[in-house]
Formats: C-alpha cells, structure tokens, sequence
C-alpha cells in the first residue's frame, strides 16, 4: 500500500528499519564494478565537475542523498570526489544533475551485461523513472 502512493522501492522495509533503529550506510564498492563501465577510457570521472578522480580522491556518491532514501541503489550512484561529496553534504541535486542522471543510466543499462539483479533492477528504474520521480517527491 506505501508504495502505491511513494514510488520509493522497498519503502515498508525501509519504515520497518527505522522504527528499529536499524539502518546503516554500506560500503559502495560493489557497485564499482558496474560504475567503472561508463568510462571507456579507464579513467573514473567526477560526475559533479567532469574532471578526473584519483584513486586516492574517489568517492561514490549518493545524488539523491541517502538521507532521503535510505537505500543504495545503482541509479542513484555516481563517482565524485571526496571533497565535493562532503560539501553537497544532503542537498538534493539540481534539475541539471538529476537530468544527467538519467541520461548516465541510459548509457549505464545499454553497457551492462543483462544477467544479474543490478541490471534488473536499473532496468526498472529507467522504465519507471525513478531518478525524476523521487527528485519531485522529495522536492516537494
């Protein structure tokens, strides 16, 4: 019933967790694997300013802030450096970086390899338009 009316993914596990005091940021390295795939290059890219991001510099980002969402999912994951990911802090993005969003999980889902969950799921949430749904939502 919560989802029909928040377009959240799994938002009653979400509710459940924090009645329990339950939820805890993950380590992001596994989505490093799926987002290496957008530079051809080899060369991650900041997806804030564009420039390149030193091993020692990379930082995966929430764009819209985890605080909001309470999840880790690939559509919603970039590169940037750790400086600018600390200094977004829980602002919500721009109209500009939430349409490069989209436009990045296109590129994304067309590189990806269509056999495990994360594909499925960023399937899903390219056809569903998350990125823009959850932007307005949380805009209000």
């Amino acid at each position: 019933m919560l989802e029909g009316f928040n377009h959240s993914p799994r938002i009653s596990r979400k509710v459940r967790a924090i009645d329990d005091n339950n939820i805890k940021l993950t380590s992001l390295k596994k989505f490093h694997q799926h987002l290496d795939l957008i530079f051809e290059d080899g060369k991650r890219k900041c997806f804030y300013c564009g420039e390149n991001i030193a091993d020692s510099e990379i930082s995966v980002d929430h764009v819209i802030p985890w605080s909001y969402m309470f999840s880790d999912d690939l559509w919603n994951l970039v590169y940037c450096h750790k400086g600018e990911n600390s200094e977004k802090s829980n602002r919500l993005p721009s109209e500009e970086d939430i349409t490069r969003l989209e436009v990045r999980n296109k590129l994304l889902l067309d590189r990806m390899q269509n056999n495990n969950k994360d594909y499925d799921q960023l399937q899903i949430a390219v056809e569903k338009d998350y990125v823009k749904k959850f932007w307005i939502s949380f805009k209000g």
